[in-house]
């Protein structure tokens, strides 16, 4: 297949600094100590991105996804660096789509205004709640009126697009006190919501904390209602959004199609002639490291896994079936030459008894039931 003959392409960059580094957070972050280390980290990202402009060049992107790490701690000048030596390598598709995320406490207007100037038109705030003693308990550094007064001032500076982030299942928090900060997140009424279930290992110290399997279970479903009955379409697994305001980035990991990460410790999932079931390959997530390789290699890529039929079609299933909307078995069939209904019939039968799953047609979704317990589901096609 000729370059021009590939879908087009998502790519996420990662912007790993924070002013504070929260206590659940285990995604690869640092801690920023001087603003000297934003445009030298800029630096090397432009490397990369030179790098895998020669070799995946000419490709045209439809989604460009800003993750952190804090990508708001970051200067305009930077997405503007940025986005240029992007454009000089890639085709920007006329609705490309430009999501940046940011923290309530570094999203002013002016900074929010120079950012959509530059053609960002999806901005994505980690509220995770709008009361300060759960704020407090998640070590977030912005309180409940930054994260309104971000949202206002987002909307001020011309974003009609913004997903706000909410966390359930804090430590200490009641069903009431979820169903308070859900009540405010349907009033402020944002294109897209993301709710996530807090999880730690038994290490944490918030494990003695954390609240109840049943609880939490509870807590999504609130969720589930109450955003239905404000007008959110539930989407997939953990997104609500008004009609036709899905995040057209993340549908690139549900959809299982190619995107390339670009940043320290970034992932991404690629296909070529040689490998058509496709290529996972990571980063490394030191910034030193990941720093000497672009000097030495002008790439940082430290993990490789090629993938089999076998692998792909796993792969595909457990994304796949985040999305409500089902996973599409007739296409399942065309990509892969076989019937997942057959190679995986103990399987279905065991989840549709259980009221797990269900098959509508051509596509293969889930339940209610499966969407409380995913992970059950999911470990059947393991």
């Amino acid at each position: 297949m000729s370059l021009f003959q590939r879908p087009a392409l998502g790519i996420y960059i990662h912007l790993p600094y924070c002013i504070h580094h929260c206590i659940y957070c285990d995604f690869n972050v640092y801690e920023l100590k001087q603003k000297t280390q934003l445009s030298r980290y800029v630096e090397y990202l432009l490397k990369e991105i030179e790098y895998f402009g020669n070799l995946y060049g000419k490709r045209t992107i439809d989604t460009l996804y800003f993750g952190g790490g804090t990508p708001s701690v970051f200067s305009p000048q930077h997405f503007s660096e940025i986005l240029q030596a992007l454009q000089k390598k890639f085709i920007f598709s006329n609705d490309l789509s430009i999501t940046v995320e940011a923290n309530p406490s570094s999203a002013i207007f002016s900074k929010l205004r120079a950012l959509y100037e530059l053609g960002i038109r999806r901005i994505s705030f980690g509220v995770q709640s709008f009361q300060d003693h759960h704020l407090k308990t998640l070590e977030r550094i912005h309180n409940a009126a930054q994260a309104t007064q971000s949202y206002e001032a987002a909307q001020k500076a011309g974003f009609q697009d913004i997903n706000l982030d909410l966390i359930f299942a804090i430590p200490n928090q009641s069903l009431l006190d979820f169903k308070k900060d859900v009540d405010f997140m349907v009033k402020l009424n944002p294109t897209h919501v993301s709710t996530y279930h807090l999880t730690v290992d038994k290490s944490h110290r918030f494990y003695p904390f954390i609240v109840e399997d049943k609880l939490a279970t509870q807590m999504y479903r609130l969720a589930m209602e109450q955003f239905k009955k404000a007008g959110y379409e539930h989407y997939e697994v953990s997104a609500f959004s008004k009609p036709g305001f899905q995040s057209k980035h993340n549908l690139k990991y549900w959809e299982f199609t190619e995107y390339l990460g670009l940043g320290a410790g970034a992932y991404s999932y690629m296909i070529d002639d040689q490998n058509p079931w496709g290529v996972h390959f990571s980063n490394l997530r030191d910034l030193k490291a990941y720093e000497t390789a672009l000097d030495q290699k002008g790439h940082a890529i430290c993990e490789t896994e090629v993938l089999t039929q076998q692998k792909a079609q796993k792969d595909h299933i457990l994304t796949g079936l985040r999305l409500l909307s089902g996973l599409d078995l007739e296409k399942y069939e065309k990509k892969f030459g076989n019937s997942l209904v057959i190679s995986y019939r103990y399987a279905l039968e065991h989840l549709q008894a259980k009221g797990m799953v269900d098959i509508e047609g051509r596509m293969l979704k889930l339940k209610p039931q499966g969407l409380l317990y995913l992970n059950q589901v999911l470990l059947e096609f393991m």
